[in-house]
């Protein structure tokens, strides 16, 4: 309460104020808080000691050195992210902070950026495929139904350059055929793909199977939940296998960056005991995580960009290679051991992350056939 009555006759004395400077261009108390100016900005909130009422060049001029001080930072900040792995933790770390830009924000900005390029690109590239495709694809459909509804035709028929030949040239592609052949039934429409291994159509049923086996037979809580689900699925999707297919990428895409997120703290536990003899703090060990996080988003923005731009496959080869080349260089820097040692923990680090990324991708894989 006194510090309030204390502002009021200060906040009163800023109209004031100007009249009693050179020119009304200076400010006796600070136009945000009313505090005493001291010097050019005020010690109590920081804002500069500026005229009350700007003219139309005043008002650009403070435009342009706001904008390049706040985009200056960040420029600043993106080429040493490029240029010297580990250099930001570092003066992070020891205290150096207002010449660059927060490493959170920088994360939440490229972060976006990435995945914006991301799903794009993807979307432009699946319509451009689709249209340059669309009289091979209509050719190819006739060709397998003239064939008839046999599973091995299809995948002869899939030409190297077709769209559709594209996806089954993934590696899941044999695991895809196998599954095909295994649960084909044919009808008056040609074959269809089952969703899982079940034979069941509906819940009921699968109970009813399941009360005629001896107890000790019977499927455990996890098994009996995944064929409930799968049962759910081949219902909902009618055992169409592709519509199964868009649906399950999309939501777990969707649930991509949550992942990524949720696996930096992990990113971070891992080099605090890789490096427990070290004088670290955990937040430390952060902040070196979310600079590496951000080069990599950075370097996956610029891979998405230039893949876009021009066709060539070694684009990506060269990116993987310096996002694998740059967490070694950090380390070394950041760490300051020899490269002896660096190497053997630049190598854990890769095999435990992975373990763990595993993990998590796994458990992604299991939320998404349960929300789907």
């Amino acid at each position: 309460m006194d510090e309030l009555e204390k502002a009021v006759p200060a906040a009163e004395g800023m109209v004031n104020a100007e009249q009693s400077t050179p020119s009304g261009r200076r400010n006796t108390h600070c136009l945000n808080c009313g505090t005493e100016l001291k010097d050019v900005f005020c010690h109590h909130c920081g804002q500069k000691d500026i005229p009350r009422r700007q003219t139309l060049g005043e008002l650009w001029f403070n435009f342009i050195s706001s904008f390049w001080s706040y985009e200056g930072k960040f420029f600043q900040t993106t080429r040493y992210l490029l240029t010297k792995p580990g250099f930001l933790a570092i003066e992070y770390n020891a205290g150096r902070r207002e010449s660059y830009y927060h490493p959170a924000r920088m994360y939440a900005f490229i972060s976006f950026v990435f995945f914006l390029f991301f799903f794009s690109f993807q979307d432009s590239d699946t319509e451009n495929d689709l249209e340059e495709n669309q009289e091979e694809t209509v050719a190819l459909a006739d060709s397998v139904k003239a064939k008839g509804p046999d599973v091995d035709s299809l995948f002869t028929e899939l030409g190297k350059d077709s769209v559709v030949g594209k996806v089954f040239r993934q590696p899941w592609a044999d695991s895809v055929k196998a599954a095909a052949k295994r649960d084909k039934k044919k009808n008056g429409n040609g074959t269809k793909f089952n969703l899982s291994k079940t034979d069941f159509a509906t819940v009921e049923a699968y109970d009813s199977a399941e009360q005629l086996k001896p107890e000790a037979e019977r499927d455990g809580w996890f098994e009996r939940r995944m064929t409930i689900r799968s049962i759910e699925l081949n219902k909902r999707f009618k055992n169409n296998s592709e519509n199964f297919g868009k649906e399950f990428i999309k939501a777990f895409m969707d649930n991509f960056s949550k992942v990524l997120f949720f696996l930096l703290p992990f990113f971070a536990l891992l080099l605090k005991l890789l490096y427990v003899r070290r004088d670290y703090f955990y937040s430390e060990h952060l902040v070196f995580s979310i600079y590496y996080y951000n080069f990599c988003y950075l370097a996956g923005s610029l891979q998405l960009l230039l893949s876009e731009m021009f066709s060539t496959s070694w684009i990506g080869l060269v990116i993987t290679l310096w996002i694998l080349g740059y967490l070694l260089l950090g380390m070394k820097r950041m760490y300051a051991q020899g490269w002896g040692k660096t190497l053997v923990k630049y190598f854990l680090l890769g095999f435990l992350f992975s373990i763990v990324a595993l993990i998590g991708f796994s458990i992604n894989l299991f939320v998404v056939l349960l929300i789907i």
